[in-house]
């Protein structure tokens, strides 16, 4: 396997652990009742704090290895692309992009004192995700098989979801008459 290969499978990873994440999160959102338990408040919490942090690895920081302009060899054209797909201006992208990096920056990479903590909205980055790992699964499969691996990030984010919602349904009513005992 060469090292461009390498480096596009851990972008496609990074890019399915950003959606399964997202979808733990988006499922567990229905189970508020079963969240009184601080188990149920972490793992809800993790999974966002997570779908952050793998988002921000392939759109936050330009010298991260993962983020796009690092990896896609057109940035211009990609980039236009990128934002008609998602049908953003220049700075509505820019924008956008703030919210997650506020939250990361305030919420979860470093604590700052606030009232309230404000989780992003993530369609946009979903998108974004699906964009940027429909072109970096293109180049993979001109390496190697890569036909056991999803072709629509926003399918396979909805496969997990509705998978995590029936574990979670399930997860969640076994624990619905625990008593939370640490604090």
């Amino acid at each position: 396997m060469t090292k461009r290969e390498k480096l596009l499978r851990r972008v496609g990873f990074k890019c399915a652990d950003f959606a399964r994440q997202l979808s733990y999160h988006r499922a567990l959102h229905e189970f508020k009742e079963a969240r009184k338990l601080n188990f149920w408040i972490y793992m809800y919490n993790n999974s966002i704090d997570l779908a952050v942090l793998d988002w921000f690895h392939l759109f936050g920081y330009h010298n991260d290895d993962l983020h796009w302009k690092k990896i896609i060899s057109n940035v211009n054209g990609f980039k236009e692309k990128l934002q008609s797909f998602l049908g953003l201006t220049q700075d509505e992208w820019e924008e956008y992009r703030e919210t997650i990096k506020i939250y990361r920056d305030k919420d979860v990479a470093h604590i700052e004192v606030r009232p309230v903590s404000n989780v992003p909205e993530m369609v946009v980055a979903l998108n974004a995700t699906h964009f940027y790992y429909t072109a970096v699964l293109t180049e993979l499969k001109s390496f190697s098989n890569y036909d056991n691996w999803p072709d629509d990030l926003i399918q396979y984010h909805q496969n997990s979801l509705n998978q995590s919602k029936a574990i979670a349904g399930y997860a969640c009513n076994a624990t619905v008459d625990f008593i939370e005992k640490v604090y």
